[in-house]
């Protein structure tokens, strides 16, 4: 089973639902939650960091060109083949761990 997301776009992403969305995520937990709620929020989250990525494409500050590439990264190296739970989940959390860094990045950059 491949977890791809689905290339969605949000319009303008509103910085504090999004933060508060990830930090949820990454937040540390005991158990990891059931598959189909990992994907439903791994496309969630996926969506608003390539809503990031296009919102910054002309930005040319070196950090945020950094986090461009890292986000860019993550996006294109969904796992693949059959995918246990953990291994989404860690993937979920690797998505959101750079949403927040780059909002955070891009912050400070302006």
């Amino acid at each position: 089973m491949e977890i791809a997301p689905e290339p969605t776009y949000a319009p303008q992403l509103d910085r504090a639902t999004v933060l508060a969305e990830v930090r949820v995520i990454t937040q540390p937990r005991l158990a990891v939650p059931l598959m189909s709620d990992t994907v439903q929020r791994t496309e969630t989250v996926a969506g608003m960091l390539r809503s990031l990525l296009k919102e910054t494409q002309d930005d040319n500050r070196e950090a945020v060109r950094v986090m461009r590439r890292l986000g860019a990264r993550l996006l294109d190296e969904a796992p693949l083949g059959e995918v246990s739970p953990y291994t989404a989940w860690q993937h979920l959390v690797n998505l959101a761990r750079c949403t927040e860094a780059f909002l955070d990045v891009e912050g400070r950059a302006r």
